[in-house]
């Protein structure tokens, strides 16, 4: 390539203003991959159908080059302006040149731009994914390192509240303690399935033979108990037997019923549990103010759910992952869930699950 090192130059003092403060790098490191990056684009401007260059794991440069980069602590948008720095110098020194461009030249130009822009991509969403590995095995040390700080509170909730000694007080005291410690668990739980699904390995089931009308009455006998106040009306119909893994469905009526209660306004909920054919239905209805059409569609989605880009951090709810965990737990079974919510309906959340594994 012509001017390669008047290119490599000026990407080397780009990559140095740019560079994070806490880093002094040589120029090796600055110019990571720049010209196995140029060199390709221009391999594949002579010869558009030509094999392209990857290393022996089979990652192109701009892939390596990502991976380097984010070792090295440079954001997206540094990584992004390395290759807008990349593309303008390219562009100038084309522009430079004395001849008025030819037809040929101008196709040139638009095959470089055309190039590049898919080294950027691939370069930022290496970058990307990255980085969601490294969240998620961030979450997963969490979600790991809690559970023995929370046995031990487990631990002291359960003294307290059995203790001969204990007045009222302590073991009023060790009860909220221990409620407070299962509820803390199924926040792990639930981190810890959501990172798993993200890695790509799914929710993990032990499949048995299960009938959920034992299950909805066992989750539903909890509810009544922890939640006095509330009114749950369970019914089922049915032969709802099917080989299913009990403690994760038992989690999707957990999720499903607590939504319920906790956003239906104080309003009657309805937990329904039918067979039909080949199938049991699982729907649980609540009334109360509805949920906004917007949000409906994001409804499975902890990310997304209910938040706003000018809305700041402590303002945004509905950040839990238990409708993810719902979802997930359903299309590991090979069912579906669906929601629906109006003023004149209200809210109703409905799963479909064949009662035997395809």
């Amino acid at each position: 390539m012509i001017n390669m090192e008047q290119i490599l130059q000026g990407w080397e003092d780009f990559a140095r203003n740019i560079q994070p403060s806490n880093r002094s790098m040589d120029v090796l490191e600055l110019r990571d991959h720049a010209r196995e990056i140029l060199e390709e684009i221009a391999s594949e401007l002579a010869t558009p159908d030509g094999e392209r260059k990857l290393d022996p794991q089979g990652n192109t440069p701009a892939e390596i080059h990502a991976d380097t980069r984010a070792l090295s602590g440079f954001t997206v948008d540094q990584l992004l302006s390395e290759f807008r720095a990349l593309r303008a110098s390219v562009l100038n020194l084309w522009s430079r040149r004395e001849k008025t461009a030819t037809w040929f030249e101008v196709e040139d130009m638009s095959r470089f731009n055309a190039v590049l822009d898919r080294a950027l991509a691939e370069s930022v969403a290496r970058y990307t994914e990255a980085q969601r590995q490294s969240q998620d095995i961030f979450l997963g040390v969490i979600g790991h390192d809690l559970r023995t700080p929370l046995s031990a509170i487990n631990i002291g909730a359960t003294y307290l509240m059995r203790s001969e000694e204990a007045d009222a007080k302590l073991i009023q005291l060790g009860s909220r303690m221990f409620n407070s410690a299962v509820r803390m668990q199924e926040i792990i739980d639930n981190l810890l399935d959501f990172v798993r699904s993200r890695s790509g390995a799914g929710i993990p089931l032990h499949r048995g033979d299960v009938d959920l009308g034992v299950i909805s009455d066992q989750i539903v006998e909890e509810f009544r108990a922890s939640n006095p106040g509330a009114v749950i009306r369970a019914q089922v119909g049915g032969d709802v037997r099917g080989h299913w893994d009990g403690a994760r469905i038992g989690q999707v009526y957990q999720n499903l019923i607590g939504n319920a209660i906790q956003y239906g306004s104080h309003t009657p909920v309805s937990v329904l549990t039918r067979a039909t054919d080949g199938e049991v239905v699982l729907s649980v209805h609540n009334e109360g103010t509805p949920i906004p059409p917007a949000m409906l569609k994001n409804m499975f989605d902890p990310m997304r759910r209910g938040m706003s880009v000018s809305a700041p951090l402590s303002n945004r709810k509905n950040l839990g992952l238990g409708l993810y965990i719902v979802r997930e737990i359903v299309t590991a079974h090979n069912g579906s869930i669906e929601v629906s919510s109006t003023e004149v309906t209200g809210t109703m959340f409905t799963v479909r699950l064949p009662k035997r594994a395809a």
